[in-house]
C-alpha cells in the first residue's frame, strides 16, 4: 500500500475529515485574525503617537508665536508616554532649543509657518539607528520663523506589536490544538449513535427482522435517521413476510396439479400402459391448464412488482367489455344475469381491463347462489366510471374486505382447489386497475352477497 492509499484510508472516516476541516477553518480564521490584529494595533499605536506629538507641537507653537523662544514654558519640554524628543530649529535647520542635549540631530528640515508635517523614521541622535514618529510644525515668532519638532520613539511601538505577534503565534496554535481535540471528541460522541445503528443493522441483516435500531433521545437528525431506519426495517420485515408467504403459497398451489400430473405419468410408466383419454380430459388437461394459468398469473404479478403492469394503451369502449363478459357468463353458467350498461370510453388496455373484469366475474360466479348483477355508473363531476359485479352469496365479512385483494387469499377454506381459484384473481385485478390510475371496490351487495368492482378515470392520463 503506497503513501497515497494510506492517506486516503486514513481520511476515510467522517470523524477524521470533520476534525481536519474544522481545524483547517479555525487555523485560517485565527491566522487572518492575528494578521489583522497586529496590523490594526500597529496602526492604532502610530495614530496615538501622531496625536500626542501633534498636540504638543501645537501647544509649543502657541507659546512661541506670542512669547518667543525665551518665553517657552519648560514644562512643555518634558517627555511623556508618547513624547521622547522636542526640538526647536530656525529656518536654517540649527537647533535652538532641545529637551535633551543628546538629541543633536534635527529630525526634520525647517517647515514654513502654518504648515504641519508627519515624518516616519526620523533620526534625533546622529549616528544612532533609533527612529522616531515626528510631527514638524512651522510657526512665526518674534524671533522669526521657527519649526517645532516633536518625536515619539518607534521602538516601544514596534516592541508592543512584536510582543502581541509572539503571543498570537503561541496562544493561537494552542487554541487550534485544543479545538482539534475537542472537535474529534465531540464528533465522536455525536457519531456514536450512528455507529450503534450500523452495528445493530449489521446484526439484524443476518438475524431477527423484528429487531429495531436504538433511537437517541436527542431529537436531532440522527434520531430522525434512526426512526426512518426503523420504519424501513418494518417495511422490509413486512415485505419479507409477504415474500415468504407468497413463495410458500405459490409452492403449495403449484404442487397440487404437479403432483397429480407426475403421479399419473409415473403410474403410466410403472405399468407400461398409456393413459386413457378420459383421464386426460377429466384430470390431466384441467390440471395442466390450471397450472398454465397460475404460471401466467404469477408472471404478471412479478412484472407488476418489478415495473408495473405492461399496458398497450388505446381507446377502450367499456360498455363493449362489460357486454362481452355478460354474454360469456350467460353461455357458460346457469345464473340469472342482470346488466346495467352505459356507453363509456376510456384510455387504457382493453385486453387487461377485460381480464380484470373476467376475474371479478368468475369470482362472483363461484360464490353466488343464482344471480349476478353487472352495473356501470358514470360520475361526470369526478370524471370517472365505476363497474361493479354483485352476487347474492354469503358475502365478505367486514374485517376481511381489505384482505381479499391480497395474493393467495381465499376466504372460503372449505372449497377445493379444483373448484376454487388460486387466490390470485383479485390481486391481478388490483394491479391492472392501479396501472390504469383507478382503485378497486369491495363492499356489500344489496342482495346480501358481495359487490366487487373498480373505478377508472375517464380523462386522459400520461402513459
Amino acid at each position: 500500500m503506497n503513501v497515497y492509499q494510506r492517506l486516503v484510508r486514513w481520511l476515510r472516516p467522517v470523524r477524521t475529515r470533520l476534525t481536519l476541516l474544522a481545524t483547517g477553518l479555525v487555523t485560517l480564521a485565527l491566522g487572518i485574525a492575528a494578521v489583522l490584529m497586529v496590523v490594526a494595533l500597529h496602526h492604532v499605536l502610530l495614530r496615538s503617537a501622531d496625536a500626542g506629538t501633534s498636540a504638543r507641537a501645537q501647544e509649543i507653537s502657541r507659546e512661541l508665536s506670542s512669547e518667543g523662544l525665551h518665553g517657552v514654558d519648560p514644562g512643555l519640554l518634558a517627555t511623556a508616554q508618547n513624547i521622547a524628543v522636542i526640538q526647536i530649529i530656525d529656518r536654517h535647520g540649527n537647533i535652538l532649543l532641545v529637551n535633551d542635549p543628546k538629541y543633536g540631530c534635527p529630525m526634520s528640515p525647517p517647515v514654513a509657518p502654518g504648515q504641519e508635517l508627519t515624518i516616519h523614521g526620523a533620526v534625533a541622535m546622529c549616528g544612532s539607528e533609533a527612529e522616531y514618529q515626528t510631527t514638524a510644525r512651522g510657526v512665526m515668532t518674534p524671533d522669526g520663523p521657527l519649526s517645532v519638532l516633536v518625536g515619539a520613539a518607534e521602538a516601544p511601538i514596534n516592541s508592543t506589536v512584536l510582543t502581541v505577534g509572539i503571543l498570537c503565534s503561541i496562544v493561537f496554535p494552542l487554541i487550534v490544538i485544543v479545538m482539534a481535540l475537542l472537535t474529534h471528541y465531540f464528533v465522536g460522541r455525536t457519531l456514536g449513535p450512528v455507529d450503534d445503528i450500523r452495528r445493530r443493522v449489521e446484526a439484524i441483516s443476518g438475524g431477527d427482522m423484528a429487531e429495531r435500531v436504538p433511537v437517541p433521545t436527542t431529537g436531532d437528525e440522527i434520531a430522525t435517521l434512526a426512526t426512518t431506519m426503523n420504519e424501513m426495517l418494518g417495511r422490509i420485515e413486512i415485505a419479507r413476510t409477504q415474500q415468504l408467504r407468497f413463495v410458500n403459497n405459490a409452492s403449495h398451489e403449484l404442487n397440487s396439479p404437479l403432483t397429480t400430473l407426475v403421479g399419473l405419468l409415473d403410474l403410466s410408466r410403472t405399468k407400461n400402459t398409456p393413459i386413457d383419454p378420459d383421464t386426460v380430459d377429466s384430470v390431466m388437461l384441467p390440471d395442466a391448464l390450471r397450472l398454465q394459468r397460475m404460471v401466467a398469473d404469477l408472471l404478471l404479478l412479478a412484472r407488476a412488482d418489478e415495473g408495473g403492469v405492461p399496458l398497450r394503451v388505446g381507446d377502450v369502449d367499456l360498455d363493449e367489455v362489460v357486454s362481452a363478459e355478460v354474454a360469456r357468463l350467460e353461455a357458460v353458467t346457469g345464473h340469472t344475469i342482470d346488466a346495467q350498461i352505459v356507453a363509456v370510453r376510456v384510455r387504457g388496455d382493453g385486453e387487461k381491463l377485460g381480464r380484470a373484469l373476467r376475474n371479478i366475474a368468475d369470482n362472483a360466479s363461484r360464490h353466488t347462489r343464482d344471480t349476478l348483477t353487472f352495473a356501470m355508473a358514470r360520475d361526470e363531476s369526478a370524471k370517472s366510471v365505476t363497474i361493479t359485479v354483485s352476487d347474492n352469496g354469503i358475502g365478505i365479512p367486514d374485517d376481511e374486505k381489505n384482505r381479499v385483494t391480497e395474493r393467495f387469499v381465499r376466504l372460503d377454506t372449505t372449497r377445493t382447489r379444483s373448484s376454487g381459484g388460486s387466490g390470485l384473481g383479485l390481486s391481478i385485478v388490483t394491479e391492472i386497475v392501479r396501472a390504469h390510475h383507478g382503485h378497486v371496490i369491495v363492499t356489500d351487495s344489496p342482495t346480501g352477497g358481495a359487490t366487487v368492482g373498480f373505478t377508472l378515470p375517464t380523462t386522459a392520463w400520461d402513459v
